[in-house]
């Protein structure tokens, strides 16, 4: 953790500063947020040496700098940023921190093969963790195979697909009158308990669909394509509208309190992929529905990391269909994303996006929702911006690899 308090200094970032670059507005606060990943990131100097070398921040308390340490997902989502951040500008930079943060994750993985349990799964954090949450470690993967489509390193693809192979073999449940389902979590010292679902794991999707993309191999599209039939089930009840659950007299950093799934981890996007797989045109249809609704809505998106979520949503599914039916909301949320963007103050704080959609006072006592830079925002909006400009296509969160 750091407590130092952060310099009153504007952030700039040297790609944006480049001539050369013609980056417009919606890549220059892209690029400044993928800044922010690289300044945070935590880098072993002698004589301190840290096992917590290249992984990036989960959050930061923008008044005090109070940090906190990143899990499998941090990590995986800074990668997604950072790679399209390499291809537009040429930086090194941003390669190099991938690869950084990339290593940190590969120390997560277990790979010892005498306990069938854990062997080729991603804990959460160092120390290692005695539990996984399967929808974080599939971002981990996912993040590997994006690695090995950018740079062709096959050990980033043959540790994706151990994992995969773990995933299949232990994360998986059929929940009664539910359907087949991603475990919560999954704890390695202690039997599994009944759970119930959630939806984040929707999201499990586009990280099989991209596995398929990858390897051919049809048992990654089979198990989506059943993942996509369960969300529709079970979250899709009405004619029109975006995926809801239950609800409840609590916001959470994914659902408001009245059951309407903003921050759907992927989950429209994992409908879009299943129709580019299938091309059954049940998926297509119901991510129209949902883009539909939302491009029609004119109120703030309560939630910080819905904002980002839904743009990013709304920009893959004009790619899909091919039109521009939804480009003018997500440019009205891409405007909301920037002036999310903390444009003064230390490397620690300095290019994020702020807003904290968890408890805020279970990180710092009395502080606020929007005193926070979190990964969780930066990084949607980062995906959001880059395809807004749409001179490269991030892997990340979408139906393009």
């Amino acid at each position: 953790m750091n407590n130092a308090m952060p310099s009153r200094q504007p952030c700039l970032s040297k790609s944006a500063m480049s001539p050369v670059r013609r980056l417009d507005r919606w890549a220059r606060a892209a690029i400044r947020g993928c800044d922010w990943f690289v300044s945070s990131q935590v880098i072993q100097k002698p004589p301190n040496w840290d096992a917590n070398h290249g992984r990036f921040r989960y959050n930061v308390h923008i008044p005090s700098g109070f940090s906190t340490w990143g899990l499998g997902w941090t990590q995986a989502r800074a990668v997604m940023c950072l790679l399209p951040a390499h291809e537009r500008t040429g930086d090194d930079r941003y390669r190099e921190s991938a690869r950084l943060g990339l290593g940190y994750a590969a120390m997560l993985q277990d790979l010892d093969r005498r306990h069938p349990r854990t062997f080729g799964v991603f804990r959460e954090e160092t120390p290692h963790s005695s539990f996984a949450y399967p929808r974080d470690a599939t971002e981990v993967a996912d993040a590997f195979l994006q690695w090995y489509a950018y740079t062709g390193d096959r050990d980033a693809r043959e540790r994706a697909e151990l994992f995969l192979s773990w995933f299949r073999r232990h994360a998986l449940v059929r929940l009664p009158r539910f359907g087949l389902w991603v475990r919560g979590v999954v704890r390695f010292d202690r039997p599994a308990s009944t759970e119930s679902p959630l939806a984040c794991e929707m999201g499990c999707i586009t990280i099989l669909a991209h596995a398929y993309r990858v390897t051919g191999k049809r048992v990654y599209k089979d198990l989506a394509l059943t993942l996509a039939d369960t969300t529709l089930r079970n979250y899709l009840r009405d004619s029109s509208g975006p995926f809801r659950s239950r609800p409840s007299a609590i916001m959470a950093h994914h659902v408001s309190s009245d059951g309407i799934i903003y921050n759907d981890d992927g989950g429209g996007v994992g409908l879009l992929n299943a129709y580019c797989l299938s091309r059954q045109v049940r998926y297509r249809d119901a991510a129209l529905r949902m883009a539909d609704y939302f491009g029609m809505r004119s109120d703030r998106i309560p939630l910080y990391s819905g904002i980002g979520a839904v743009a990013n949503f709304l920009l893959e599914t004009d790619r899909v269909v091919g039109s521009h039916a939804h480009r003018r909301a997500a440019e009205r949320l891409g405007k909301q994303l920037l002036a999310l963007q903390v444009q003064s103050g230390s490397p620690l704080v300095c290019g994020a996006f702020r807003g904290e959609d968890e408890d805020p006072k279970g990180y710092v006592p009395g502080s606020l929702r929007d005193a926070f830079a979190t990964t969780r925002v930066t990084a949607y909006a980062v995906l959001t911006l880059f395809k807004l400009e749409g001179a490269v296509w991030p892997r990340g969160y979408s139906t393009v690899f």
